[in-house]
């Protein structure tokens, strides 16, 4: 009887540590970067957020989501434990730089100049856009490519709705950024995204694909449940009902 006691108890306590690893908290980082993910009304929204919500839900893992300027949440992925970051493009400087959990959304991307602006054509290579003042974002993946590329012409700022004001100010002349973040970011700063134009698609930049990454130092076991939950929301179609009300 005393040895039944003693199994019992053993199974518990390996049922409750089980439990703990499964019950560990991640914190979740993200930036402004409608309609992927943005804050609005104290709620952190958008694509992405719904996506990583979701499968986090079916991880059943704890989470808390904070919205931070996109270089301090790269920084906070890649130095501290437990921290899952995404719209994440999936570059390479950035492969090993954090842990890889899945594709969540797709994007493409695309250079834009004002309507207006006759003296910019259409471009078949990304040097035709050297001597332009490109408006980025400090350390996101577009900085990086531009700077990657030895551009000279950079103009940093810390959010994209100070890009657009430039660019429609003329202070800037050209805009890196995905076609439905411009357009939903043109409208809601006050503008009319029918004034932009496409001057150049940069095919192939993060393979068209936005991820949700987790620091390194995060325990493997917490990555395979992440991956293993985003698998099965694909696979049984809420993926798919997700991404269907932002087409």
């Amino acid at each position: 009887m005393k040895k039944v006691r003693i199994l019992v108890s053993m199974f518990f306590v390996v049922f409750l540590l089980g439990g703990f690893v499964w019950a560990q908290f991640l914190e979740v980082v993200t930036e402004q970067y409608p309609p992927y993910n943005y804050e609005e009304d104290g709620k952190v929204k958008g694509v992405g957020t719904e996506v990583v919500e979701e499968t986090l839900k079916e991880a059943g893992i704890d989470y808390d989501i904070k919205v931070l300027p996109w270089a301090r949440a790269l920084k906070k992925a890649e130095t501290k434990k437990n921290i899952l970051i995404y719209c994440i493009s999936r570059t390479e400087k950035r492969e090993k730089l954090y842990t890889w959990a899945g594709v969540i959304a797709p994007i493409n991307f695309y250079i834009f100049a004002l309507k207006s602006r006759n003296d910019i054509p259409e471009m078949t290579t990304i040097d035709q856009a050297r001597p332009y003042r490109i408006g980025t974002v400090i350390e996101d993946a577009l900085d990086q490519y531009f700077t990657d590329k030895k551009f000279s012409n950079i103009d940093r700022v810390p959010k994209n709705e100070f890009n657009i004001k430039k660019l429609f100010l003329g202070r800037i002349d050209l805009w890196p950024m995905s076609e439905y973040t411009a357009n939903f970011l043109v409208k809601k700063n006050g503008y009319d995204p029918k004034d932009l134009k496409k001057v150049y698609e940069i095919k192939g930049f993060s393979g068209g694909d936005q991820f949700m990454a987790i620091s390194n130092t995060t325990d493997a076991k917490i990555l395979q449940r992440i991956q293993d939950a985003l698998k099965k929301i694909k696979d049984d179609g809420r993926y798919k009902e997700i991404l269907s009300r932002y087409e």
